[in-house]
């Protein structure tokens, strides 16, 4: 499990569901728990990876989101994992012309007592929706953009979700992701058991969000 973990998470920051979709507003906060990751056979069993993502959300504007968040399955596994970030969200949506926000983030990665296993990752995002009328559901899709020192110099996630609201504070998101569909499939430390035209590996997320 720790080998599966590192491997496809340290190279896909697109495990867990994207920070921001659409604004909160100023002053607004949320906490998001997600999990998922590609799917992959763990213990025999074929099955999205349990990589869970915590994050802290805050509305500095009516359209820029702060995030700030902890990875505790690479805590859990000796790995100090963080991210922090902001959304802007540029476009209003209207008719077909969905809402578009832009997301830059920097991840952290360190192995406990070993200086030099620490990795940083810029990692930028852009994300369409489209809301339902007089609700706050909305259909999203985009791509997530992570940005390493040796080749591929650019690993991408293309996505679409969905974000359902439970009342007035609970939110509920489900993504449907393509991992790194510009590399092979085969010859990898991991076997991956869905893989679209024999490159990358597709994956699904989760994750529930809390607005106070």
């Amino acid at each position: 499990m720790k080998r599966i973990i590192v491997i496809l998470c340290l190279g896909m920051m697109g495990c867990g569901t994207v920070p921001s979709v659409r604004p909160i507003g100023k002053g607004q906060k949320s906490v998001t728990l997600s999990s998922g990751g590609p799917v992959t056979r763990i213990y025999g069993v074929a099955m999205p990876l349990p990589y869970s993502v915590l994050r802290y959300r805050q509305g500095l504007s009516d359209d820029t989101d702060l995030h700030v968040g902890i990875h505790p399955s690479m805590s859990m596994l000796g790995n100090l994992g963080i991210d922090v970030g902001l959304t802007r969200h540029l476009m209003d949506q209207a008719g077909w012309k969905p809402s578009f926000s832009l997301e830059a983030s920097i991840y952290g990665f360190y192995h406990a007592n070993e200086l030099s296993s620490i990795r940083v990752y810029p990692e930028v995002s852009a994300i369409g929706s489209f809301g339902t009328e007089g609700r706050e559901q909305a259909l999203y899709f985009g791509v997530q953009n992570m940005i390493q020192s040796a080749s591929p110099y650019l690993v991408f996630v293309p996505l679409v979700g969905a974000e359902l609201p439970f009342g007035r504070r609970f939110v509920l998101n489900v993504e449907t992701k393509w991992y790194a569909p510009s590399e092979e499939s085969e010859d990898r430390a991991v076997e991956y058991s869905i893989k679209p035209f024999g490159h990358g590996a597709l994956g699904f997320a989760v994750g529930g969000s809390y607005k106070f």
